[in-house]
C-alpha cells in the first residue's frame, strides 16, 4: 500500500525553478550587455560584419529577458542561444587561440541553469564535444588536454550542484506539503491541485468521491491520556486509513483529528463501502500505546462530486454530512444529499 505522500505529485513550492528564473533573467541581460560591449569594440576596429552579428545576438538575449521576465523561456530558445554562444566562442578560439578559451567556462556554467534535467546532460555533452573538437584542432595538445580536463571538472561540480539542489527541493517541498505527524498532505497545500483534478474529471466524465472523517471525542482522549498519547492515536489512525486506501486515493489531514480522503474514479456507492471499512478499522481495534489502551470511534460524511461544482462547495457538502453523522449519535457514516 502506498503512503499518502506518494499518492499525489509534489510541485507547488519549487524553489529551484524560482532560483532558475532569477538566474536566467540575470543571464539574458548580463550576456546581452557583455556582447553589446564586445560589439562596440569591434565597431571601433571597423569590423562591421562581426559587430553586426554580435549586436543581433545581444539584442536577442535582452529581448528574451524582457519577454520572459516572469517565467522560464522555452527550452528551444535556450538551445538556440547556447548554440549561438558556442559558435561565437569556437570562432574566437580559432582566431585568437588561448584568448578565446576564457569564454568557454561561463558558457558551460550557463547550461546548468538554462535547461531542465531531462535534456541537460545531452546539451552539456554536445557543447563540450564542440569545444573539445575546436581545441584539439587549433590549440597545442599540451594545452588542449589540460583545458579539456578542467572543463570536465567544471561539469562534474555542476552535476553535483544540481543533485544537491534536487535533494534540497524534495525535502523542502515535503516539509511544506505534509503534516509531520501523520505524513498526510496538508489541505491548504493541495487546494489548487485538487481544483485542477476536478477540471480533469469533468473533461473525462469520471466520478470522484470525497470522505471527511473526524475522530469522536478526541479532546477527551487528550485530557485523559495526555497529548503524547493523542499524537500516537493520530499516527495510528493515519496508518489504518492507509490500509483501506487504494493506489490512487489521496489522503489529507485537514486539521486537529479531521481527515479527508479523495477517491478518484469512484461513485458514491463505492465510496460509502470504502468509508465503512475505514470506520470499522477504527472502531473494532482498540488503540494501545505502551501500557495504555482506549477505543476511538469516528464520524464521517461522503459526497460525490457534481459536474461544475467547485472544490469549496464539494467540501461544504461533505462537511455537512459529517456534522449530520455527529448529531445523529457519532460513530457512523452519512451520505451527502
Amino acid at each position: 500500500m502506498n503512503t499518502a505522500s506518494a499518492a499525489y505529485p509534489l510541485g507547488n513550492l519549487n524553489l529551484w525553478q524560482q532560483f532558475r528564473l532569477v538566474a536566467m533573467r540575470t543571464i539574458y541581460f548580463g550576456v546581452g550587455l557583455v556582447v553589446l560591449v564586445l560589439a562596440g569594440i569591434l565597431v571601433a576596429q571597423s569590423r562591421w560584419l562581426e559587430a553586426g552579428a554580435l549586436t543581433c545576438v545581444a539584442l536577442a538575449f535582452i529581448l528574451t529577458g524582457v519577454i520572459y521576465r516572469n517565467e522560464l523561456a522555452p527550452q528551444w530558445i535556450n538551445f538556440l542561444f547556447i548554440c549561438a554562444l558556442g559558435t561565437l566562442v569556437s570562432v574566437s578560439m580559432t582566431s585568437t587561440g588561448m584568448m578565446g578559451v576564457y569564454w568557454m567556462y561561463p558558457v558551460l556554467a550557463m547550461v546548468f541553469f538554462m535547461f531542465d534535467k531531462t535534456i541537460f546532460v545531452l546539451v552539456i555533452m554536445l557543447i563540450y564535444a564542440l569545444f573539445a573538437a575546436v581545441m584539439y584542432n587549433f590549440l597545442p595538445f599540451e594545452y588542449a588536454w589540460r583545458i579539456g580536463l578542467s572543463m570536465l571538472v567544471l561539469i562534474g561540480v555542476g552535476g553535483v550542484f544540481l543533485m544537491m539542489m534536487s535533494y534540497m527541493q524534495r525535502n523542502i517541498t515535503k516539509l511544506y506539503a505534509t503534516d509531520p505527524l501523520t505524513g498526510f498532505y496538508r489541505r491548504d497545500y493541495v487546494n489548487d491541485m485538487l481544483q485542477q483534478s476536478l477540471q480533469q474529471a469533468e473533461r473525462s466524465v469520471q466520478p470522484v468521491s470525497l470522505m471527511m472523517l473526524d475522530l469522536d471525542s478526541f479532546r477527551s482522549v487528550n485530557d485523559k491520556f495526555g497529548y503524547m498519547f493523542g499524537d500516537e492515536v493520530l499516527k495510528e489512525t493515519a496508518k489504518r486509513i492507509m490500509r483501506y486506501c487504494r493506489h490512487n486515493d489521496i489522503a489529507l489531514r485537514s486539521g486537529g483529528a479531521e481527515f479527508l480522503i479523495i477517491f478518484p474514479n469512484t461513485d458514491i456507492k463505492q465510496a460509502a463501502v470504502l468509508a465503512g471499512e475505514v470506520l470499522d478499522g477504527l472502531r473494532h481495534e482498540p488503540f494501545a500505546i505502551k501500557s495504555m489502551m482506549t477505543t476511538v470511534t469516528a464520524s464521517a460524511g461522503v459526497a460525490q462530486w457534481r459536474k461544475g461544482q467547485s472544490w469549496g462547495d464539494w467540501l461544504e457538502r461533505v462537511d455537512a454530512a459529517k456534522d449530520k453523522a455527529k448529531s445523529d449519535g457519532r460513530n457512523r457514516l452519512r451520505i451527502a444529499q
